[in-house]
């Protein structure tokens, strides 16, 4: 019995060191490891909703860009995920935001989202 379950722990364990890499380079197309399973700590919209960052439950970022603007994306308080693979969430996966479906053109890591730059209080 020891034995049946040693195999799929290993092959675990392979698949998250694998993913635990160093990072690659900027721009470069990427994956994110268990997306699907509610590892993700954070998202932002970004400005003009043609995009999300995402951030991993290692607190690494990714930048993932949409085929079109997603208009219900800025309003949500929850997102969920369509995955082709349920161990990660890749190119051409979607990204759910209310009714709204939205295909993922691009994912590359990232840094964290550009901080809001707030207007002065009239005096």
């Amino acid at each position: 019995m020891f034995k049946q379950l040693l195999l799929p722990a290993l092959i675990l364990a392979a698949g998250t060191a694998e993913a635990q890499g160093a990072p690659p380079a900027d721009g470069k197309q990427v994956s994110i490891p268990l997306a699907g399973r509610g590892d993700v700590r954070s998202f932002e919209v970004t400005r003009n909703g043609d995009g999300i960052y995402i951030q991993d439950f290692r607190r690494n970022w990714y930048l993932a860009r949409f085929y079109s603007r997603c208009l219900d994306l800025p309003y949500a308080f929850a997102i969920g995920f369509k995955s082709f693979s349920s161990m990660s969430l890749d190119r051409g996966d979607t990204v759910v935001a209310g009714r709204e479906q939205c295909r993922i053109s691009s994912i590359v890591r990232s840094g964290p989202p550009p901080k809001k730059v707030r207007k002065p209080r009239r005096s």
